[in-house]
């Protein structure tokens, strides 16, 4: 028999080892025969070939291996632990790929390879090239900080004359006589103001302050500034000169008179001294670079400033795109295919130290990735709003599931087949067979829950469609109609009939068979399962298909009955039999007296009403503790819970 090998999900997460050998990949197959039955606890040939370059490109490494394949027809082995035909795993330059894994496969456990496949290996296999990867380029150093500001002016002393501003500040005319302490001040019109006994204590020597305002008269002598004693006199070793903006330091290795007049106009500066005490000017730290209007900076390797992707006009921030009026935030980003799948424009992602369980689904109980949350509810407003052109296949609107698509759910999704839905969900990512699974399963590709209602469908054409290879539909409680009951009977579509439900009434059980007559006598025991649907004893006709005088019944009850020919006769003669009875649920319902009330499908017509046709508004339809009801909703069941202000 001709066998097959299907191959799932083969390339698994690699053993490897960087600074030693082997180096292994884990790799694994299913094998199947002809009729697609699985090849179990068999032996099977593989030959392993690493392609380089492409799915037809030369081979770095060969080698082959005999494995075992499981009850499940799974064979499995690892890449390296075979017997070498050609090449080294450890000459393999992951660096220089793409690189390919060919399979060839004897299903019989030979050498004869029959059986051929291909595949491009990912990410997770080229790990192996970061053993001998160039380690990335150091960072850059980052900008120094700033100065510290100035420090403050000193304090004047106590009862002495006011205190001058500090080494930069411009100071008065005056004229000291250390020997009295007389203190002489004359101004430009020749007055003068005398003062003396100045015996105030020295004052405490101040930080040097910031440049002071210009005092009121303006002179071309030299005048006095405090030495760094704090006193002002011959010994004072820092001067200013308001003729040449000069500033100078006495008494020094070095005499630097600095000028600061020409210092003015060559941008912001500060002062600093060397340790000679010579004064030098330094300039600002600024900040250099260029950008446009409202774009946030970011630095450059070489430490300058430039625009960034972040823009913010006042009212709207966007991202590697132009504000939008109508997003507080907007983000743009586009594919670029040679990165990969997996991109997305906005990743949320969250982690937690240990175990965090919810206590609700609301926003307040419950822990997510992303949350949106639309405050007030007003027509066609929503929390999360996800939309997609679907130009192709199998793409949606939004999609939540399990990480690796195990199972998951879209809004707004287009099929494989073109065909669109509003929902669509799946949990059966096996392959089907057409028969019945022999193996375990579980998930459900769809669950409502409603107070009321679990689920409502229509469509304009079908309103629903049910597939199943154990039964299509199981229904738990009554099912009502206003249709008719067809099914379609046959083994294939040519011979398909269709036939119809027994329309009655009252609910009917039925139940016929074949009997004799004996000696022109016959007792007939209904089944036991008849009996236990009975609700009252059924009844019966008898027809004899022989000659006979006649047959009549002389006793029926739930057990069975009693069939005589008529005249006292002996006959023997075939019988053929039917038994009509009500069933033992055989009751008019409170739900049947509701759904079979005039103007009650008409309600449900009204309730089925697309939200898409603005032009209609759909009735709504409730429980009002006793009976369904249409119309309006009431007050009491439209009101909105609020757990905090609006933001």
């Amino acid at each position: 028999m001709k066998k097959k090998l299907l191959l799932v999900g083969a390339l698994l997460m690699g053993a490897y080892t960087f600074a030693q050998a082997p180096q292994k990949m884990s790799y694994q197959a299913v094998v199947r025969n002809g009729s697609n039955a699985l090849v179990s606890n068999s032996p099977v040939g593989v030959k392993i070939s690493v392609l380089q370059g492409s799915a037809s490109g030369t081979a770095a490494y060969v080698e082959t291996q005999n494995v075992t394949t499981n009850a499940n027809g799974l064979a499995t082995f690892q890449i390296g632990n075979g017997t070498v035909v050609s090449g080294t795993r450890a000459g393999i330059d992951w660096a220089n790929g793409p690189y390919f894994i060919k399979t060839e496969t004897d299903p019989t456990g030979g050498t004869n390879y029959t059986i051929a496949g291909t595949s491009e290996l990912l990410s997770v296999p080229y790990a192996l090239y970061s053993a001998n990867g160039t380690p990335g380029p150091q960072g850059i150093q980052g900008p120094a900080g700033p100065a510290g500001p100035a420090g403050a002016d000193g304090a004047n002393g106590t009862n002495g004359i006011d205190g001058l501003d500090g080494a930069d500040g411009v100071g008065i005319a005056s004229t000291v006589d250390n020997g009295n302490g007389t203190f002489t001040l004359t101004y430009t019109d020749g007055t003068t103001f005398t003062t003396s006994n100045l015996t105030g204590p020295t004052g405490a020597t101040g930080a040097t302050g910031a440049t002071g305002p210009a005092g009121p008269i303006a002179g071309s002598d030299t005048q006095i500034i405090f030495n760094n004693a704090g006193t002002a006199g011959a010994s004072s070793n820092l001067t200013w000169n308001n003729g040449t903006s000069a500033l100078n330091v006495i008494g020094k290795t070095t005499t630097n008179n600095f000028n600061l007049a020409s210092a003015a106009g060559s941008g912001t500066r500060y002062l600093t001294t060397d340790n000679n005490g010579d004064i030098s000017a330094v300039a600002f730290p600024g900040i250099t670079g260029s950008g446009n209007a409202n774009y946030h900076t970011k630095w450059t390797a070489s430490g300058t400033l430039v625009n960034s992707m972040v823009q913010d006009n006042g009212t709207s921030v966007s991202i590697n795109y132009p504000t939008q009026a109508s997003s507080q935030l907007f983000v743009y980003r586009q594919q670029i295919t040679a990165n990969g799948d997996g991109q997305s424009t906005i990743y949320a992602y969250r982690d937690r130290n240990n175990q965090n369980i919810g206590a609700s689904y609301g926003q307040n109980g419950s822990n997510t990735g992303l949350t949106a949350m639309n405050f007030w509810g007003d027509d066609y407003s929503f929390g999360v709003g996800g939309w997609n052109y679907n130009d192709f296949s199998r793409t949606g609107g939004v999609i939540g599931g399990e990480i690796y698509g195990n199972y998951w759910g879209s809004l707004g999704y287009k099929a494989a087949s073109t065909v669109t839905y509003g929902v669509y969900g799946s949990n059966a990512m096996g392959v089907g067979t057409g028969l019945l699974s022999t193996n375990e399963l579980m998930g459900v590709g769809g669950g409502f829950f409603g107070n009321m209602i679990g689920s409502v469908s229509k469509g304009q054409l079908v309103g629903q469609l049910n597939s199943g290879e154990l039964f299509a539909a199981y229904n738990s409680g009554n099912t009502y109609t206003t249709g008719k009951n067809v099914e379609l009977v046959g083994s294939d579509a040519q011979t398909k009939k269709a036939v119809y439900s027994v329309t009655s009434l009252d609910a009917k059980i039925y139940s016929n068979g074949a009997a004799k007559l004996v000696n022109g006598e016959a007792y007939i025991a209904f089944d036991s399962d008849y009996m236990e649907l009975l609700g009252e004893n059924p009844t019966v006709t008898v027809t004899p298909n022989g000659n006979c005088n006649g047959v009549y019944i002389s006793s029926v009850d739930k057990n069975g009955f009693t069939v005589k020919e008529m005249n006292n006769g002996t006959s023997t003669v075939a019988l053929s039999w039917i038994a009509v009875g009500n069933r033992i649920d055989n009751r008019m319902e409170e739900a049947t007296k509701m759904v079979s009330a005039p103007g009650f499908d008409r309600n449900v017509q009204q309730v089925l009403i697309n939200d898409g046709n603005s032009d209609e508004v759909a009735n709504a339809i409730w429980w009002d503790g006793s009976s369904i009801q249409f119309g309006k909703l009431p007050a009491s069941l439209q009101k909105t819970a609020r757990s905090q202000e609006k933001k």
